[in-house]
């Protein structure tokens, strides 16, 4: 009796996960790209591109709102490329209207990271492009920041 009792248990358990699991999917989706499962380089979240510059791996942002929510993700995919790459970094933030607190400190981690390793980190975002959390907080004064990844790469 005890075990048909827990078998029953472990089926409604495992129906709960399976339940949340497809409300998470749903709900966090980004651009194609579910939250649930490993983050790859060919996600729709990120874009590494490695043939502009010799020196530097560009990362686009793919999305428009920078938050906790994908900032574990991110900071998981950057620190495999500061591994796997070896190279300077520039992190394209043009499409993104909104970036927390917790999306800037895996950017300052990296700053850090880089630093030690003797290499640069920047971020693109234009002029016209408003991030009042960036100027308000003095995290301005932490990155080196470019208009485009054009100007950041010379």
């Amino acid at each position: 009796m005890n075990a048909q009792k827990m078998n029953t248990e472990e089926k409604h358990s495992d129906k709960q996960v399976d339940d949340f699991k497809l409300r998470l999917k749903n709900r966090y989706s980004v651009t194609g790209s579910s939250l649930l499962g490993e983050i790859k380089h060919e996600t729709n979240m990120y874009q590494k591109d490695l043939t502009l510059s010799e020196n530097f791996v560009v990362v686009g942002i793919d999305f428009k709102r920078a938050t906790l929510r994908e900032a574990n993700n991110f900071k998981m995919y950057l620190e495999q490329i500061i591994q796997e790459e070896e190279k300077s970094i520039i992190v394209n933030l043009n499409k993104c209207d909104f970036i927390d607190s917790s999306f800037f400190g895996v950017l300052v981690g990296a700053v850090k990271r880089l630093k030690a390793m003797k290499k640069e980190f920047y971020l693109v975002y234009s002029d016209d492009h408003q991030l009042p959390i960036f100027s308000a907080t003095g995290l301005d004064k932490v990155f080196t920041v470019f208009n485009t990844v054009e100007e950041a790469i010379k």
